[in-house]
């Protein structure tokens, strides 16, 4: 019969130089990993490259300054610095372009009364006168009468068609600067939309057109809310490269 196994038996150490529990691990050997720079030929491809664009981007501005500018300003800058109420003069039909001269020719006019006078002359006084486009007019086929609206610092100077759909309606408006807050008057401020009274007073002057007549006898203080359009004859870009 065999023995009974000793339970305290203590089991066999492993040897150290096996590499066991108690022994020492051997270490990997270590690797040397050579990192390659880019060839010659990657870093003159990206060189070139690099290159080319700045002389790309470069030729594209030259260009655009020398020979776009033009096109760009007679073209797409008109509609880029008009607001949506605004309309150019020279895309007025010419019917509508004669009228607005005959706008500008009575604007100075009235002005220079205001100026003289001290008060704004009635579209009645100015067509007594002779002055356009308040006098009869054998070309008007609308037959457009003037009146004259006046309330605090704001002037209508509004011409209506005699006939419904005879031709759109026409408008002089003046703002005056207020005593104390208004536009003070610099020295050579005279542009498309200020005019100066003989005392160095500085008037906000513009001419606007709708294509329906307006409703009610209240002033038209802000024209572009009652659907009226504007008339201008340059563009602001146009006006201060002139000023330039």
């Amino acid at each position: 019969m065999s023995s009974p196994v000793d339970a305290t038996e203590t089991p066999p150490r492993t040897n150290r130089r096996s590499g066991g529990w108690f022994g020492r691990r051997k270490r990997p050997g270590t690797r040397t990993v050579e990192v390659k720079p880019p060839s010659e030929g990657d870093e003159g491809t990206v060189v070139f490259l690099t290159a080319s664009f700045i002389v790309l981007v470069m030729i594209y501005v030259f260009a655009f300054e020398h020979y776009g500018a033009g096109e760009l300003r007679g073209e797409q800058s008109a509609q880029a610095t008009i607001l949506p109420f605004q309309v150019l003069f020279r895309d007025l039909p010419s019917t509508e372009q004669r009228v607005f001269r005959t706008l500008q020719e009575g604007a100075v006019e009235a002005l220079r009364v205001r100026g003289d006078t001290g008060a704004w002359p009635t579209a009645a006084a100015l067509a007594a006168e002779g002055i356009p486009p308040f006098a009869p007019d054998p070309l008007d086929d609308a037959g457009r009468r003037w009146t004259l609206r006046r309330d605090g610092l704001v002037s209508n100077y509004l011409g209506v068609p005699g006939t419904a759909g005879a031709g759109p309606a026409f408008l002089i408006l003046v703002q005056e600067p207020d005593p104390i807050f208004g536009e003070k008057a610099a020295a050579g401020v005279v542009d498309e939309e200020h005019q100066r009274l003989a005392d160095g007073t500085l008037l906000h002057v513009t001419y606007w057109m709708r294509a329906a007549a307006p409703t009610g006898p209240g002033i038209i203080a802000d024209p572009a809310l009652g659907g009226w359009r504007q008339i201008r004859v340059r563009t602001l870009f146009e006006e201060l490269e002139e000023s330039s």
